[in-house]
């Protein structure tokens, strides 16, 4: 089944009363336990794609399937609870509440969700994620408290804790040193690997290169993909980013 599947996306901003075609008539899909990443040069639409197939933007043209529901004919408050209930969100500047602890923050999209859970099960949830994600000690802490990769982890329990079909994550790792890079994709990895779906925009080939697919992205337009296996042995990382290296260069990285 598909996770996401795309027919003729558009996207236009009027600036200025000038037309700028963000995104031109893109056809794709992301099958369901799929991690994809989209690469492409600055300004080439990237963001704006997350942006419109997740609902956070509206699209000029075209359609947008999630798991079967066609977004665009959903309602603002349909189109709510859908992002808040079935999708998890990442990105690279950590957006949480100044005036909430670590904790808080991650429980309160499912304090906030329509889904029936007793706020035990969420609470025990939320123990559970910060535990497998090595940041149970700061679950108290002010979000001014923690190192970047700490607060990046505590945002992927935040985008976990409704149990999403998908993850859209924007630069994940974009604000992070390599070490602190490194830890959130075998995260991400390993959440992949138990099912759920990822999309995820990137400029760092080495977080590309653990992706299952890669699209490039130039001028709002598909112009290549390569497909990776699934990433499951570090042994193999090498090859493949010798690979994705090759291939970026042909595609005028």
């Amino acid at each position: 089944m598909s996770s996401l599947k795309v027919k003729d996306l558009c996207k236009t901003y009027i600036i200025n009363k000038m037309q700028n075609n963000v995104l031109r008539n893109l056809n794709f899909e992301i099958n369901e336990g799929e991690m994809v990443a989209i690469m492409g040069p600055s300004g080439s639409g990237k963001s704006t794609l997350l942006y419109t197939v997740s609902g956070m933007d509206h699209i000029t043209a075209g359609k947008v399937h999630y798991f079967g529901k066609e977004i665009s004919t959903l309602t603002a408050n349909e189109m709510s609870d859908l992002r808040l209930d079935e999708m998890g969100f990442i990105f690279q500047q950590m957006h949480m509440l100044k005036n909430l602890s670590i904790y808080d923050n991650i429980i309160l999209p499912a304090y906030q969700s329509k889904k029936s859970k007793d706020r035990k099960e969420i609470n025990d949830r939320a123990r559970e994620l910060m535990h497998k994600l090595g940041i149970s000690e700061i679950a108290e802490n002010d979000t001014n408290e923690v190192s970047g990769g700490q607060l990046q982890r505590a945002c992927i329990c935040r985008s976990l804790i409704n149990s999403p079909k998908m993850i859209f994550a924007d630069e994940p790792t974009g604000a992070l040193n390599q070490q602190n890079s490194k830890e959130v994709m075998k995260e991400l990895n390993r959440i992949n690997q138990d099912g759920t779906t990822i999309m995820l925009v990137t400029h760092d080939m080495k977080v590309a290169a653990k992706s299952d697919r890669i699209m490039y992205i130039e001028d709002g337009s598909i112009k290549g993909e390569i497909s990776l296996e699934k990433f499951t042995h570090e042994s193999s990382f090498k090859e493949r980013e010798r690979k994705v290296n090759n291939w970026l260069m042909e595609m005028g990285w």
